[in-house]
C-alpha cells in the first residue's frame, strides 16, 4: 500500500517537472525575432536616429540596419520595418572611412571604401543582433586593378558577391573576384562606367542594382550592366542612402540630415526572368591574425539593453515556476 502511494506521488512530480522543462523551452521560442511582424508602410521615419550613412534590409525579419557617420567604430543599429529603434551591435574593429552597407540572406556588409585608396576593406558580420558586440568581424580586403579610387556605395548580390562603385575621375561599378575570403586579398574587375557622385546602392531582390545620387535613381541589369532607366528623387533631396523597401519592389532613400525614409518605384523595366536561386557555398573559416578561426574571432562576447532583459525575466520566471511546481 505505501509503495502504491509512493508511485501516485512520484508521477504527479514527473508530470510538473515535465511542464517545467517545457516551460524553459519556451524561453528559447519567446526570443524576439522568432515571427516577423507586418510589412512597414511606404514612408517611414527612424526615431532616436542619426541620418544614415549606409542603409540596408533585412528582409526576413522585418529590419533595416543603420551605418552613421561616427568615431569609426564598426556599429550598426537595427530598427524595425516601421522606423523604432531596437539597439545596436558593435564590434572592435575600426573603420578607415566606412561609407556604405549591404545586407544579404543574414549576412550583413559594411563597407570601409571612402577615401582615395589602392585596396578597401568590407566587414562581414554573420546574423548581427540588436544588443549585442563581437570580437571582430571577417574582414575581406578588395583590391582596384587600375589604382587608388573613392568610393561610397556598396552592393551585395543573392550568391553574396560584392560590388563596389566608386566616385570622382572615371566613376565605376566594380565586382569582386569570386570566393573572396576573410584574410585574404581578392581582386576587383570593372565591369561598366558608372553615373558621377554614387552615394550609395543596393541589389535587389530580383537581381537588379539601383544607384543612387544626391537626385537621381539608376536602375542597372546585373547581367550585361547596361541601364534600364533613370528617375529623379522626388523632393529636394541630398540624402547619401538608399535599399529596398521589406515588402520589395521598391526603394527607400534618406533626406539629407533628416532621418525620415521615401518609398520611390525602381526606374525602368522589371526583369523578365528575376534572379535565380543563389549558388553561392558557404566560404570556409579563415584563421584571424591571433589564430583564431573566424567562427572564434566573430563570437558573441557581451549581451546588452532590452533583448537581454526580456530574455533574463523569462529566464528567472521559467525557473520560478519549475521550483514552485516540485514544491507540490
Amino acid at each position: 500500500m505505501t509503495r502504491d502511494r509512493s508511485h501516485r506521488d512520484r508521477c504527479p512530480r514527473r508530470a510538473r517537472l515535465a511542464a517545467a522543462v517545457a516551460a524553459l523551452a519556451l524561453v528559447g521560442l519567446a526570443v524576439p525575432g522568432a515571427t516577423p511582424p507586418a510589412a512597414a508602410e511606404p514612408t517611414i521615419t527612424l526615431t532616436d536616429a542619426d541620418a544614415p550613412l549606409g542603409l540596408a534590409t533585412d528582409h526576413a525579419r522585418n529590419r533595416f540596419w543603420v551605418l552613421s557617420e561616427e568615431s569609426g567604430t564598426l556599429r550598426l543599429h537595427a530598427f524595425t520595418g516601421d522606423g523604432q529603434a531596437e539597439g545596436t551591435m558593435s564590434a572592435r574593429d575600426r573603420l578607415v572611412d566606412g561609407q556604405a552597407l549591404a545586407f544579404v540572406d543574414g549576412e550583413a556588409y559594411v563597407g570601409d571604401i571612402g577615401g582615395s585608396r589602392g585596396e578597401v576593406v568590407v566587414y562581414r558580420v554573420t546574423e548581427p543582433w540588436p544588443g549585442t558586440e563581437i570580437n571582430h568581424a571577417a574582414a575581406l580586403t578588395l583590391a582596384y586593378p587600375d589604382g587608388a579610387h573613392d568610393a561610397a556605395a556598396l552592393f551585395v548580390d543573392a550568391n553574396h558577391r560584392i560590388g563596389v562603385v566608386t566616385r570622382g575621375d572615371a566613376p565605376g561599378v566594380y565586382l569582386a573576384d569570386e570566393g573572396a575570403a576573410a584574410g585574404q586579398t581578392a581582386g576587383l574587375t570593372r565591369v561598366a562606367d558608372a553615373p558621377a557622385d554614387v552615394t550609395d546602392a543596393t541589389a535587389l531582390v530580383d537581381g537588379r542594382v539601383v544607384l543612387r545620387t544626391a537626385t537621381e535613381l539608376v536602375a542597372l541589369d546585373p547581367a550585361s550592366w547596361t541601364e534600364l532607366g533613370r528617375a529623379g528623387i522626388e523632393g529636394e533631396q541630398s540624402g547619401h542612402a538608399v535599399t529596398e523597401t521589406v515588402a520589395s519592389g521598391r526603394v527607400l532613400t534618406g533626406l539629407a540630415d533628416d532621418t525620415a525614409l521615401v518609398a520611390t518605384d525602381v526606374p525602368g523595366p522589371a526583369p523578365a526572368d528575376p534572379t535565380a536561386e543563389p549558388t553561392r557555398e558557404p566560404p570556409a573559416p579563415a584563421a584571424s591574425t591571433d589564430g583564431e578561426t573566424e567562427a572564434e574571432s566573430t563570437r558573441t562576447f557581451a549581451q546588452t539593453g532590452t533583448t537581454t532583459a526580456i530574455v533574463a525575466a523569462l529566464a528567472v520566471s521559467a525557473v520560478a515556476a519549475m521550483v514552485v511546481l516540485l514544491r507540490r
